[in-house]
């Protein structure tokens, strides 16, 4: 019932206090809703008015007609509310018209009390229905019904400000704070005539766990196991950095659920294509759901040619969504790279394949470089590196831990292949030195992940990294000796044949070549030879040189007098 109310009134009127346009509206959708529902009152000729029995309630529609009527007589007495200060007579008006409104109210709950609605919609109906009557008995100044009314239907909204979500909680709390000084000034004036309000104030004093009404206490713990139940299985709000996020939309919500289960989807898929189209599906999802938390933060919504305002909590809330789907897009990315790599390490050349768990790549599949290698590893940082600066991760302590463990991780395994990349091209020190960086990125990662929770087996699969990393460094190392000495044995067999006539120039020999297609005059292109640097000079001394001063040499022109004015106008001046 309220989140109903308060959508109406903010929209047709009531956010900048009109009253007459709020009850205009209600007429019309009282007129729309009997002409939907054909429940006119007789025709055009005549009235024959019908009652709203229990047994006509077939649709959720006809529990907004005595809820319209309820709106309609409320802002009419508050409309002329405004006018009884100047017109004392409109006070008696505005009685009546909350007099109407109060026992539309009633016919409200009564309608409610079927088995048509739940349990937070009847308990709704009662506090909305005490409300109205406490509103009559107000302006009538009964200050101890009044406050007992108004008590009833503040300690409702209490208790279902606790049984929801953070946003329908704040609109509860809200609707608390309007009755609270009603029940205030109703207490002032018990006060004043002397009367024991004790028992009268047992309401205003409840708490959310001392409820003294035995029925409204069995009611409210009813409808917060039907809201839990109903929460669960429809999954309106989810946990994330130790905060409940509420999840309206179903875009989102459908993609919040489909990532959960995505490890049963992936079990299920037969080989790596339908696994990465499953990932790709996924994100195609996500950024659906992006755009939908986009176009509700830029307030997009349209209802009857009239915007929805969200309050500053609705967009606080829809900006820490987006970031926790964020989190999840990236999430995702990176398992998808991470599964990519590990198809691609089993088409590494044979001599750079794990002897333990390596196998023999396929002969009709492309080979893998290690490049291809580092770059889905550099793709796969950059996703981590965006994720540490997502705005609500940084709060999260343990989460960060985990970001800077799994970055030192696959900064550990980029390193590893760079250095297969260096193998490959026989640079043996530089694959050595990068050999000892990957067991230094290993050990660190693995100090991290003790400190997490849940990281046995990366830990376990770095300290494989890292004898393995040990194992290639001394690879390295003999394959550089060893290169180094075929080298030596080259230059001291090679013979007069094998130089150039560049490098031979004082030695007289007989090359046949030289008479050839293809002479062997020189090497192309030469080999780089060291030359000094080009020296830079800079003019230091200029800012402590003091110039003579030349204001003697310069001409001043002297001033011409009022007489060579005339001059120059009749004669044309000195010329």
């Amino acid at each position: 019932v309220l989140p109903v109310i308060k959508e109406n009134q903010s929209q047709h009127g009531l956010r900048h206090g009109d009253y007459q346009r709020y009850r205009q509206y209600c007429a019309r959708r009282l007129r729309r809703l009997y002409k939907t529902l054909h429940f006119q009152h007789g025709s055009r000729h005549a009235f024959k008015p019908k009652k709203l029995t229990k047994e006509l309630v077939k649709d959720v529609k006809f529990l907004h007609i005595p809820l319209m009527d309820t709106e309609r007589a409320w802002s009419q007495a508050m409309e002329l509310k405004l006018l009884a200060n100047t017109e004392p007579r409109k006070r008696f008006h505005l009685i009546r018209r909350l007099q109407k409104a109060s026992k539309h109210a009633q016919d409200l709950e009564n309608l409610c009390d079927g088995d048509m609605c739940d349990a937070r919609t009847k308990l709704e109906a009662q506090a909305y229905s005490s409300y109205m009557k406490g509103s009559v008995s107000f302006e009538l100044q009964n200050w101890k019904e009044a406050l007992e009314l108004f008590g009833r239907s503040r300690t409702i909204y209490e208790r279902l400000a606790g049984a929801f979500s953070e946003e329908q909680r704040n609109m509860y709390l809200q609707r608390v704070e309007e009755i609270t000084p009603n029940i205030r000034y109703c207490a002032y004036n018990l006060g004043e005539s002397g009367t024991d309000i004790n028992d009268l104030m047992q309401l205003r004093h409840c708490s959310a766990g001392g409820v003294q009404d035995p029925v409204l206490a069995a009611k409210i713990d009813e409808v917060l196991a039907q809201t839990r139940e109903k929460e669960a299985g429809a999954m309106t709000e989810v946990v994330w950095c130790n905060r409940t996020i509420p999840v309206r939309n179903e875009k989102v919500r459908g993609f919040i659920l489909h990532a959960q289960q995505m490890a049963r989807e992936l079990d299920r898929a037969e080989d790596l294509d339908g696994r990465m189209e499953l990932y790709e599906d996924l994100l195609l999802e996500c950024k659906d759901a992006l755009q939908a938390i986009k176009d509700d933060l830029k307030g997009d919504l349209v209802s009857e040619e009239l915007k929805v305002h969200k309050t500053e909590a609705q967009v606080a809330n829809l900006q820490f969504l987006h970031t926790y789907v964020t989190y999840l897009k990236l999430t995702k990315t990176i398992e998808r790279y991470l599964l990519l790599a590990e198809s691609m390490k089993n088409q590494l050349p044979a001599n750079l394949q794990d002897t333990a768990n390596g196998s023999e790549p396929l002969p009709n599949k492309k080979l893998t470089k290690p490049e291809d290698m580092v770059r889905i590893y550099d793709i796969i940082l950059q996703n981590l590196s965006d994720m540490s600066e997502l705005h609500s991760v940084e709060d999260d302590l343990e989460l960060t831990k985990e970001i800077a463990a799994q970055t030192l991780e696959y900064k550990a395994y980029r390193c590893f292949y760079i250095a297969h990349s260096y193998l490959l091209a026989k640079k043996w020190r530089e694959a050595a030195v990068l050999y000892d960086r990957v067991t230094s990125h290993a050990n660190s990662a693995v100090s991290h992940f003790r400190e997490c929770q849940n990281f046995q087996s990366q830990a376990s699969r770095l300290q494989d990294l890292a004898s393995l990393s040990r194992g290639s460094k001394c690879s390295a190392h003999a394959s550089s000796i060893l290169d180094s000495e075929e080298i030596t044995d080259k230059l001291a067999s090679a013979t007069i044949e094998d130089k150039t006539l560049a490098e031979r120039l004082d030695v007289y020999h007989v090359d046949q070549s030289l008479v050839s297609k293809k002479p062997h005059v020189t090497t192309f292109p030469p080999d780089f030879q060291p030359v000094p640097c080009k020296p830079l000079f800079f003019d230091l001394a200029l800012n402590h040189v003091e110039f003579p001063s030349l204001a003697e040499r310069v001409e001043t022109k002297k001033a011409a007098g009022i007489t060579g004015y005339f001059k120059g106008w009749l004669w044309g001046g000195g010329n």
